[in-house]
């Protein structure tokens, strides 16, 4: 087994292609789109790894939109919307959408909606879009069947993973013990564990975060962060040392996740009622003003990473006990300045 210390992104480069909707569809035409999309978020990664400063956790609403793909985002949790694309798409088609996760299968039905595209941050371009709550369903990967008389479309369980609902937080000191906390590990072996209510904190906060009964290990280059829209928002990198950190876990716990989220005011305050961001209640992907706007109210972590004889995560349901400390800062330390991309 290759270790991560040697090769920290490996992993990863398979992830974020995964993740943009690696999709084997019934058409040429996104299996053409999928090729450009794994070349340019290779790019990306490989950009943004070479950039030679510390990285600063989090950002405003300034952030390159999710890579093209025929579901976005490809990690959800019941209730929470995704998006589906596809070139078959008629703008009033009712389309039935089934999620087979395991050997259990839910299917919803949506209508087809020309609206701005997500992938494109000008907000110039329309595509007809489907947009559909996930059903409850037990988390793991999932396959996704959509059809519509004749049209089919099929998106593979390596594209999707649904997965346990957020750990809700709050601006408060507060420790947080989860008992069955359940999430899911993903075809290529990342587990995903959401994290919520961040929406009502603005105040500087840092969390430390460890699963008890699934003793994971992880280090730098091992977690990725992503919001419920599919925004990239942190690599947890050696040039993110400024705002996390990583503890060796006990025998029967998970290393703990140190994350310093940075005060987030301005941000908040721009995006109030009548603020120069307020996003748009009719498309909450925008701002009134037409700009993109990136929700930081749910943040995903994507984490790889193996136990202590070597083996690595399998995909499917997990479950442990998921205990989480959080702490408001006090102002003195570095990590709470807000980024000045927070007012944009």
């Amino acid at each position: 087994m290759t270790s991560y210390a040697e090769n920290p992104d490996r992993g990863f480069r398979k992830f974020l292609t995964h993740l943009g909707g690696k999709a084997v569809l019934l058409s040429s035409y996104w299996a053409s789109r999928n090729r450009m999309m794994r070349i340019s978020v290779l790019l990306m990664v490989a950009v943004y790894l070479a950039i030679p400063r510390l990285a600063n956790a989090g950002c405003g609403c300034s952030k390159p939109p999710p890579t093209p793909a025929a579901v976005i985002p490809g990690v959800a949790f019941p209730g929470m919307p995704v998006t589906f694309f596809d070139s078959s798409f008629a703008i009033g088609q009712t389309w039935n959408i089934t999620f087979n996760s395991g050997q259990v299968s839910a299917t919803v039905s949506a209508s087809v909606e020309m609206k701005r595209d997500i992938t494109d941050s000008t907000g110039t371009k329309q595509t007809p879009q489907l947009v559909a709550a996930v059903p409850g369903l037990p988390p793991g990967p999932c396959s996704i069947h959509l059809s519509s008389g004749t049209s089919i479309v099929t998106i593979p369980a390596s594209s999707f993973v649904l997965i346990g609902r957020p750990v809700q937080v709050s601006q408060q000191n507060a420790e947080i013990e989860q008992s069955g906390y359940t999430t899911a590990v993903g075809l290529d072996g990342t587990l995903y564990v959401a994290v919520g209510g961040l929406n009502q904190v603005c105040d500087a906060l840092s969390f430390q975060a460890a699963l008890y009964g699934y003793p994971l290990r992880f280090s730098d280059g091992d977690v990725l962060i992503f919001n419920s829209q599919g925004y990239f928002i942190d690599s947890l990198t050696p040039l993110s040392h400024n705002h996390y950190s990583i503890s060796l876990g006990g025998a029967s716990s998970s290393n703990e996740l140190s994350y310093y989220r940075h005060s987030f005011a301005q941000y908040c305050a721009d995006h109030l009622p009548g603020g120069p961001k307020q996003v748009d209640p009719k498309d909450p992907n925008w701002h009134l003003d037409g700009t993109p706007h990136v929700d930081y109210s749910i943040v995903i972590f994507a984490i790889h990473g193996h136990f202590d004889n070597g083996s690595a995560q399998q995909p499917g349901a997990v479950s442990a006990q998921m205990n989480v400390e959080t702490i408001l800062g006090d102002g003195t330390q570095p990590w709470e300045s807000e980024q000045p991309e927070e007012g944009n």
